[in-house]
């Protein structure tokens, strides 16, 4: 084989992206982002148990190239913030990367240190460059692998494994479970499945908000988890989850031990459990005692240490603003009075109760709470309201909604599901899926407006956003 030398300037790019991608590998597995690695990890490995080391690396590089945290901020965003020391060549690769093509391709063409792929999905081929030799490699003209590649110039490169598919029917087997997996990770399946855990829950326990101890929290969870997956039928097909799964993939489901409970789960005295349409299931530390706050018509004399509580509750972004939301259904002129002592402001109303919360769970630096509040009232079309005609609180969802363990086992399922499926199609994993809590449900009207609201204080994933290019890179894609 043999191929065009490769210039200096060419031979510079591919070391310094190389560099790049180590150095954003040591970022997610060492860095601040080790714990959510680690957790991710452990969650696939929990439903998937990967027979070798490559579907365990999978994970890593679905996690640096695919992760989304609760705002939309990816690994490669977390990395671009702490490394302000990256030359702006550097900023516009990675930010390029974002755009990664995870795929299957047929090998069209193999020289010494490139090859030219085709995407079986658009039909685009693509120019793939590598530092090192390929005349030792095992690809060939005409085969088939799965593989992720990264927007380099005008070029391509690998971010790390490639699977080599038996033939295209194997091929194209993968992409059509990976379009089946993208539908399930959509917006509006995370949506009906997270319905289908409320009516699942009060079906279970005769109701859609329970309080348990922080003792009983984990068994109490793990007892929905054993009846959501093996003992809840489908009104259709009268299978249950694992039923399904076994006849899908041909293995049994295996259902894990719920892990530990957090440190602000496991402290409290009692943790209700709130099904909520759009919020799925949340776990509320001592949210009993906080409701008896605005039930009482006397905090001080009975809830002594009401206001850190209420302050908890206002700042913790862990704790979703659903917890507010169904007090101020309730009690809304006492929500008005209670929040009017704590933030020490009489002319606090309910107009601004979702701008207040967002002030304190997702702080931007240099905006002052009265800025915040205009904003607000500039995303929502608030005249000037009375304080003595306090308004229903408009619908919002939590900037950082406390995930439910079922939510997360739920989509740790889909990653084992996707497992077993590549080894039935002869192919080895490329990457887990997305968790389906990592990604934002839709929302109904008022949530968006909300969620528009706090894009604010994101200017990492204003920068992603005008990076997409992977449209514009497809469609001028040459095609052979």
């Amino acid at each position: 084989m043999s191929s065009p030398s490769q210039s200096p300037n060419a031979l510079i790019d591919l070391k310094r992206a190389e560099q790049l991608k180590q150095e954003l590998t040591e970022f997610a597995t060492s860095g601040p982002l080790r714990e959510e690695y680690e957790r991710q990890r452990q969650l696939f490995l929990e439903f998937a148990a990967p027979s070798d080391e490559h579907e365990a690396e999978s994970v890593l590089d679905w996690f640096i190239f695919e992760w989304l945290d609760d705002y939309g901020q990816s690994a490669i965003d977390y990395f671009l913030s702490e490394r302000e020391d990256l030359s702006e060549e550097d900023q516009e690769t990675l930010l390029d990367w974002e755009d990664s093509i995870n795929s299957a391709f047929e090998i069209r063409s193999l020289a010494k240190n490139s090859l030219r792929l085709k995407d079986l999905e658009s039909d685009d081929t693509f120019d793939v460059v590598t530092i090192a030799s390929l005349d030792g490699s095992p690809f060939k003209r005409g085969q088939y692998i799965v593989t992720r590649l990264l927007p380099l110039g005008d070029k391509y490169i690998f971010s790390g494994l490639q699977f080599v598919m038996p033939d295209q029917e194997s091929a194209e087997m993968w992409l059509e479970m990976r379009r089946a997996f993208d539908e399930m990770d959509s917006p509006e399946a995370i949506e009906q499945a997270q319905r289908e855990q409320c009516r699942a829950f009060c079906d279970l326990f005769g109701r859609d908000e329970m309080t348990v101890s922080s003792n009983e929290l984990k068994p109490t969870l793990q007892k929905f988890q054993n009846y959501l997956l093996t003992e809840r039928r489908d009104p259709e097909t009268g299978m249950t989850a694992a039923e399904v799964f076994r006849q899908e993939f041909g293995r049994e489901l295996q259902v894990p031990e719920m892990p530990p409970l957090p440190a602000p789960l496991a402290d409290a005295v009692e943790v209700t459990i709130l099904c909520d349409d759009f919020d799925g299931i949340v776990l509320l530390p001592d949210y009993t005692k906080f409701r008896s706050i605005f039930e009482s018509s006397n905090p001080d004399k009975d809830v002594p240490d009401w206001r850190d509580l209420v302050w908890k509750y206002i700042k913790d972004p862990d704790i979703p603003i659903v917890a507010f939301e169904r007090i101020a259904e309730q009690f809304p002129q006492r929500v008005e009075e209670v929040l009017r002592k704590t933030l020490d402001d009489k002319n606090f109303s309910l107009d601004h109760l979702y701008a207040v919360l967002l002030h304190y769970k997702e702080p931007v630096e240099g905006v002052d709470l009265e800025t915040d509040e205009m904003l607000w009232d500039l995303f929502e079309g608030n005249g000037n309201n009375s304080p003595n005609k306090p308004a229903k609180p408009k619908s919002a969802t939590s900037g950082k909604a406390k995930t439910s363990a079922a939510k997360k086992q739920s989509a740790a399922t889909k990653a084992s599901a996707k497992n077993v499926a590549t080894k039935k199609s002869s192919a080895k994993k490329t990457g887990a899926k997305k968790s389906a809590a990592k990604k934002t449900p839709a929302l109904k009207a008022g949530r968006k407006t909300r969620a528009a609201a706090s894009t604010k204080s994101k200017p990492a994933a204003k920068a992603k956003a005008g990076s997409k290019r992977r449209a514009s890179r497809k469609s001028s894609a040459k095609k052979r």
